[in-house]
């Protein structure tokens, strides 16, 4: 089966005229494959399909073998980067099928179906109904090894506790004339109590900012770590939003909706205005980014940050 794919940015490019995941489900079989996952998106769509996996092998009973292909594009990330960063030390992965290895059309039918679902609930909740699973919690499921989690905490070592890890950066994070786009994350890392210490993360080359804090280059897992070694996460609706929360850190999420609708109504029409409902974690504190005057969302953010910490030191 040729994918079905509309090549213009016009507002319709997502939903197909075939039942949803009707051409993953028959490769995943004609490949003794158990589920057939995407690569071709953001990080942080591919996330949504790690809770999945879990999920189908708790109901199977046993880990799965998955039809997929190297993460791309493989952007912001550095020389050695790993193919498969997003499934490496998961309990629940049986092994990986490359089916770039097999025939590059594969992959084509399978990422022309990503969206293809229905859209009323979170993105987890989507794509699990169509598999006969429901979440049993609301977060990307990710694993980390020993050695990648002691490495981290050893990097961090020499900064006191709490640490906060923050990730100004995202596809729908404010432009350059957004008070938030760097202004106001300076007046925050000023305006922070001395006794909390930041650290930055962000996609390697592409994402940098003029920002006094603590960073240096790292591997999509090195970031993965870092974000579960420290106490806690502020950052941009984006990929590390959906990490901190599949580590369970408490998290503040900033959302940009005008810039969230612009994209998101380039590829689907409809989609912006349920953006929130389909992608956000109500375990986190949300705030978006509308109708602010002088600094009430740096004070909020400042406020929750202390009480966080706060309640961490009790």
């Amino acid at each position: 089966m040729e994918p079905v794919v509309n090549e213009g940015i016009d507002g319709n490019r997502l939903f197909l005229p075939t039942p949803p995941l009707l051409g993953s489900r028959r490769l995943a079989l004609e490949h003794w494959c158990d589920l057939a996952i995407p690569n071709d998106a953001g990080i942080g769509n591919i996330l949504m399909y790690t809770r999945v996996v879990e999920e189908v092998a708790m109901h199977a009973g046993h880990p799965l073998t998955l039809l997929t292909a190297p993460l791309k594009p493989a952007i912001g990330t550095i020389d050695d980067e790993i193919a498969y960063p997003l499934w490496l030390s998961n309990p629940f992965v049986n092994k990986i099928v490359n089916a770039d290895d097999i025939d590059e059309a594969i992959m084509k039918t399978i990422n022309s179906e990503r969206d293809n679902l229905c859209q009323f609930g979170h993105m987890i909740t989507n794509i699990c109904v169509e598999y006969g699973v429901t979440q049993r919690v609301l977060r990307p499921s990710l694993f980390l090894s020993e050695d990648e989690c002691k490495q981290a905490l050893y990097s961090l070592a020499k900064l006191p506790r709490p640490i906060l890890c923050i990730h100004p950066h995202g596809t729908s994070s404010p432009k350059k004339n957004h008070p938030w786009y760097e202004d106001e994350w300076i007046r925050l890392l000023h305006d922070l109590p001395t006794d909390i210490s930041v650290i930055e993360v962000g996609l390697h080359t592409l994402e940098k900012k003029n920002l006094p804090t603590w960073r240096h280059p790292t591997t999509i897992r090195q970031m993965m770590a870092l974000v579960w070694a420290s106490d806690l996460f502020l950052g941009f609706d984006s990929s590390v939003a959906h990490i901190a929360t599949a580590f369970n850190k408490p998290s503040m999420v900033l959302w940009d909706h005008i810039r969230k609708i612009e994209i998101e109504e380039r590829w689907q029409s409809g989609f912006g205005p349920a953006a929130l409902s389909r992608w956000s974690y109500q375990q986190n504190r949300n705030l978006m980014l509308l109708g602010e005057q002088r600094g009430e969302i740096r004070r909020l953010a400042i406020t929750w940050i202390k009480d966080t910490c706060r309640s961490m030191r009790s």
